[in-house]
């Protein structure tokens, strides 16, 4: 195994090391030129990057990869392919130096996916010629410009390019696609050898000579891929690239939606992306990045499963994945990425996406969007629990019986959910009431199922190890839902780098409340760092993921190892020991805040200016 292993990859492995080589070593006279030349790119406010960095970094990814390619490959094999790479890599340095106008660029996309139509791949191989036509040209110039576009924070496109390139490579080296696999590697190697100058602090960018590039031979790989795969079912063959790619097309479609939404151009570029939702909702910039490395990868791990797994599994599997997108795609859209004021193409002051949402469907629809991911997913995890259930294999009965009763399940659990009341909440704030009436409502659509299919086939051909395995899988899928919107705010809230170090006192529920508060309220400025509490008994442990670093004792020496800031008091001590922590924390010049929650009465008529009068128009 590992010699059939090693010598279809031996290859691979030697384009990807010379493309890597090759780019490691060309990159800093790319570098020297760009400076001298003046190719540089200077700091603008609808840009990320803070300093000025080379430009055309592209050049060296395109060298590399393209030297990879002809010295490994035949050029017969690859010439007609690499005609529209180097058409995009042109199109793309002229547009670095001169700045093309959109329709040109776009006409230079449109002749090159024409290359690829002309040597033989489509989107689709076997659809009709007035179906695959069109999807070819929104493939090609739609993977193209989503990379064009994920090049926005350092290492991030080169990454994501890399990740996508090399599952492919292993999806075509287990597909049986020679030519995805002489075409891949290289990609691989240059992406990351480019990356080694490009993930932050970032050295150089690409370029749009390099983003257009590598969108464009990524394009091409998924085509390759689909036109020379034997080993699945000609749908889930072409899925398989949109899940391999999926993180570019989120990220544009998250763009173009919110931008659509918030009244902004979609042309207009900004700092609106889904890397920079995530930094400005708490992560820090290579935080960001590796979370959508990780987001890529899986994906791209969800589509090798199209190889083994039969094409139902791998539609169901596809539907976690969208499912999961969705939750995400709702939880960066909240963020205010334009700022409260209008003008310059921002949205007009209030207006947000989800705003937008509410106006134009009602109150209702949340309960719409809920019910829709809910029947995605009882349908997904319906067929996922036959597949656990028979391990070697649904027999033919089984999966015949799937499919006449797959719609009658989702009905029946979508009816017995909204009974319950599972779409009346706010998921953001989900706690255990939301968990305790998900666990009711789950086990009571289980069982309604279950007797269901067993009045139509009978008792005895009801399986009852699906009906089990079903139910803690939708309980699962249908819970995490609910509590990822909640789950997603509080990871990102609690790695919010901004704000004064702040240390609490206290560890109990007024210091939890506090934690909270503070992270989900920019205006406080505070970042929350750890307890210390007068319990040795919590020292040591966590709360709300803070570590309780120690006592009264320790807390000089702890605000000197953490550089604190502000002490913030939430437990209730004694005169004569809050006397000592003041003193300590002005010798240590630490701000000195206690928590304070009260409930005030309210005077309207002495607090409430009265309505002014206002002129009667005729």
């Amino acid at each position: 195994m590992l010699e059939v292993l090693t010598n279809t990859f031996k290859g691979p492995l030697l384009s990807g090391a010379i493309a890597f080589a090759t780019v490691v070593a060309c990159t800093p006279l790319v570098i020297w030129f760009a400076r001298t030349l003046g190719w540089v790119a200077h700091p603008r406010e609808d840009r990320w990057h803070e300093s000025s960095t080379a430009l055309m970094g592209g050049i060296a990814l395109y060298v590399g990869a393209t030297a990879a390619v002809f010295v490994t490959a035949p050029v017969a094999d690859v010439w007609i392919l690499w005609c529209g790479a180097t058409l995009m890599f042109v199109t793309g340095l002229i547009d670095d130096m001169w700045q093309i106008r959109p329709a040109a660029k776009l006409a230079a996309q449109v002749l090159a996916t024409s290359v690829l139509l002309y040597a033989g791949y489509s989107f689709g191989q076997d659809w009709a010629f007035w179906l695959s036509l069109p999807l070819t040209l929104v493939w090609v110039v739609g993977v193209t410009n989503a990379i064009n576009l994920l090049d926005n924070m350092d290492g991030l496109s080169a990454g994501i390019a890399g990740i996508a390139a090399a599952i492919m490579v292993i999806y075509a080296a287990m597909a049986g696609s020679s030519l995805a696999i002489t075409i891949g590697a290289p990609v691989v190697g240059a992406a990351l050898g480019f990356l080694v100058y490009n993930f932050k602090p970032a050295k150089i960018f690409m370029g749009d000579c390099g983003s257009l590039f590598l969108g464009y031979v990524l394009a091409a790989l998924g085509l390759i891929i689909q036109a020379q795969s034997v080993t699945a079912g000609p749908v889930a063959v072409s899925l398989v690239p949109l899940a391999v790619l999926a993180v570019p097309i989120f990220d544009t479609t998250l763009v173009t939606l919110v931008r659509k939404l918030s009244g902004r151009p979609i042309s207009q570029g900004g700092r609106d992306h889904s890397s920079h939702r995530l930094v400005f909702l708490g992560l820090s910039e290579r935080h960001a990045v590796l979370m959508l490395y990780g987001l890529s990868l899986l994906s791209g791990i969800a589509a090798l499963t199209a190889l083994y797994a039969g094409e139902r599994l791998f539609f169901a599997l596809t539907a976690f994945v969208i499912v999961a997108l969705i939750v995400l795609g709702i939880q960066l859209g909240r963020a205010n990425v334009y700022g409260d004021v209008s003008g310059d193409g921002a949205p007009p002051r209030g207006v947000r996406p989800l705003h937008v949402l509410h106006r134009l469907m009602g109150h209702h629809w949340k309960a719409l969007f809920g019910i829709l991911a809910d029947a995605v997913l009882v349908g997904a995890v319906f067929v996922v629990a036959h597949s656990l259930r028979f391990e070697s294999g649904v027999p033919p009965a089984h999966a015949d019986r799937m499919v006449q009763v797959l719609p009658l399940v989702v009905s029946i659990k979508i009816a017995v959910f909204y009974a319950f009341g599972l779409y009346r909440g706010i998921w953001r704030y989900a706690g255990t009431p939301e968990l305790l009436r998900t666990g009711f409502a789950t086990l009571a659509a289980t069982a309604g199922t279950g007797g269901m299919i067993a009045l139509m086939f009978g008792a005895d051909l009801v399986s009852r190890g699906v009906l089990v395995i079903d139910w803690m899988m939708v309980t699962i899928a249908v819970t995490g839902v609910r509590f990822g919107f909640r789950g997603l705010r509080q990871y990102l809230a609690a790695k919010r780098a901004a704000g004064a170090a702040t240390l609490l006192y206290g560890a109990a529920g007024d210091g939890t409340m506090a934690v909270r508060m503070i992270r989900h309220n920019d205006q406080f400025d505070l970042r929350p760092v750890g307890f210390v509490d007068d319990d040795a008994l919590k020292i040591g442990l966590t709360v709300q993921g803070l570590p309780v670093l120690g006592g009264f004792e320790d807390i000089e020496q702890i605000c000197k190892n953490h550089d604190i800031k502000v002490l913030l008091i939430t437990a209730d001590l004694p005169p004569y020991r809050l006397r000592e922590v003041v003193d300590i924390m002005e010798r240590l010049n630490v701000s000195c805040k206690r928590l304070h929650v009260d409930f005030e009465s309210v005077d309207v008529r002495s607090t409430a200016p009265a309505r002014p009068n206002l002129p009667i128009s005729a």
